[in-house]
């Protein structure tokens, strides 16, 4: 599978490539290879750079981990002091 916001998520987590390898258990030589698209991941590097990154594998993917109903609906069914914050 292609990861095409790892880079991004990388970055905005504020590690280089050698600390996510650090945090997640994945070679640096991989991460570099995922986030050039000259490698595919397998579903347990996904898990692994999600643990690393602490977002969940779905972000990698680019799937969105929460979306406002307001934006999407322009009603919110939740009280304004339940919302969940996302990432």
């Amino acid at each position: 599978m292609e990861l095409p916001h790892l880079r991004g998520l990388r970055q905005r987590a504020v590690l280089s490539q050698e600390q996510l390898s650090e945090r997640s258990g994945v070679a640096r030589d991989t991460i570099s290879k995922l986030e050039t698209g000259r490698r595919k991941a397998y579903p347990t590097t996904i898990r692994k750079l999600a643990d690393g990154l602490e977002v969940e594998p779905r972000l990698l993917l680019g799937g969105i981990e929460y979306q406002d109903a307001e934006q999407v609906e322009g009603v919110s069914e939740e009280p304004e002091g339940d919302r969940k914050i996302g990432f």
